[in-house]
């Protein structure tokens, strides 16, 4: 198979609330030109409602991250409710504009991040996104397989397989996330994974919120808070921005709807809920448990069968979210590799897709197996990754695309100079703490 470097430009699609489809075929498929004349063109399936991109957005979104909100309130006080609110607010906006940026050309649409950053910055904008997209997702899924076997051997304790041991239920998680990879063709057959991941996420925290509430009333001294902590304040935002970081996955997302233009609504509406539920947490852990709580939550909370289950709900959550997560690494790489149908027919992509895609995970797993303190080298370059893929970049390639097509008033090159002020802040910061943590 050669190597294909392509910037993928699809047609854009005329969404109207009485199609299903948009411009697409009766099959759900849209023609997307991969730049170069006289070559075929590649499938793109239309296939995902607003109702599935929600639930998407909303797995990938809220995960373990949702487990530190309440000791980000006691670095920042109180008004990390406010920050969670800034949060939410600014993950909707480079969400929204990142997609914008793929249809900044009149006509077509670019097809991935990558096609955005090579079409504000060149070659060298390209490799660098690719490059901090690929290894940050890579590597929160190697870190999230790690966190799942050891949850799950902690969860065995007692049980006739505790002998086992963490290794073991790695592998078995790396193994779990390898068959929904090599089953899932593209985004909407993980939608069953993403119903289950969100459900796990909202028991999870049904039960976090219920058991902080109940043991509000064993706790006869209230402990102390704080309305507000200046010198921690920047800690406190940069934790819960990284709560709110999905962006890469994002243009993925919006090319499987059948109606791209109620992407703005899907992600508004998500976040909207995300930003519901981690206020409610990190409210009732701090306001219970004052400057005493501990992360994650867990260690604060009285133990029992619902901490069990609690714990239970969020392993089962970064495995469900693993296999979507990679999706936006593989369909890239898939597409540069030129696996298609057109080209190997139907029988031949099914086994080169899934050739590849076993590689890949078989790599990820054994670095999660293996390689000496993967679980901490990591965070140290995904801040760095996260930070700029999330927050800076997308603001970047957004004034650098637009800003001969259109006016940029006063207000808005503020808004977006405080987006990546935030960011940058957000990588000072998680690089100090994950080396800080080594």
């Amino acid at each position: 198979m050669t190597l294909h470097h392509r910037q993928h430009q699809q047609p854009l699609l005329n969404d109207s609330s009485n199609s299903s489809s948009d411009t697409t075929n009766a099959e759900g498929y849209g023609s997307v030109r991969n730049g170069h004349d006289g070559e075929d063109a590649l499938e793109i399936r239309r296939l995902s409602s607003t109702t599935e991109t929600f639930f998407h957005i909303v797995c990938i979104t809220a995960g373990t991250g949702i487990l530190q909100l309440p000791y980000a309130l006691k670095s920042g006080g109180w008004a990390g409710i406010a920050y969670i609110a800034l949060a939410a607010a600014i993950s909707t906006y480079t969400g929204k504009i990142l997609i914008r940026c793929l249809y900044h050309k009149h006509g077509a649409r670019l097809q991935s991040y990558s096609d955005i950053a090579e079409a504000a910055f060149g070659l060298r904008g390209r490799v660098v996104v690719r490059a901090l997209k690929d290894f940050n997702l890579l590597g929160v899924v190697g870190v999230y397989i790690i966190l799942a076997g050891i949850s799950i051997d902690s969860l065995v304790v007692g049980t006739p397989v505790e002998h086992l041991g963490e290794r073991f239920w790695i592998a078995a998680s790396a193994v779990a996330v390898w068959l929904a990879i090599v089953a899932a063709r593209q985004i909407h057959d993980m939608f069953i994974l993403s119903i289950f991941g969100t459900l796990t996420t909202v028991v999870m925290v049904v039960i976090v919120v219920w058991l902080g509430i109940g043991d509000s009333g064993f706790i006869h001294t209230r402990p102390p808070t704080k309305l507000i902590d200046v010198k921690m304040a920047p800690i406190s935002l940069a934790s819960i921005c990284f709560s709110f970081g999905g962006n890469l996955n994002w243009p993925s997302l919006e090319a499987s709807m059948k109606s791209p233009k109620k992407w703005d609504k899907a992600l508004s509406l998500a976040t909207a809920f995300i930003a519901f539920i981690y206020a409610g947490v990190a409210a009732v852990g701090y306001g219970v448990y004052g400057d005493h709580v501990r992360s994650p939550i867990f260690l604060s909370l009285p133990p029992g069968m619902a901490i069990v289950t609690a714990k239970a709900m969020i392993t089962a959550h970064v495995l469900f979210a693993c296999p979507i997560l990679l999706t936006a690494v593989f369909i890239e790489a898939e597409e540069d590799l030129d696996i298609s149908a057109i080209r190997f027919g139907e029988t031949k992509e099914r086994i080169y897709r899934g050739a590849f895609r076993t590689l890949l995970m078989l790599v990820i797993a054994l670095a999660a197996l293996f390689v000496s303190d993967f679980s901490k080298v990591v965070p140290i370059l995904g801040a760095v990754a996260a930070s700029m893929v999330v927050f800076v970049i997308p603001v970047a390639c957004y004034v650098r695309l637009f800003s001969e097509q259109r006016q940029f008033s006063t207000g808005e090159y503020i808004w977006c100079a405080l987006v990546v002020g935030i960011g940058l802040s957000c990588l000072v910061i998680g690089t100090s703490q994950a080396v800080a943590d080594l």
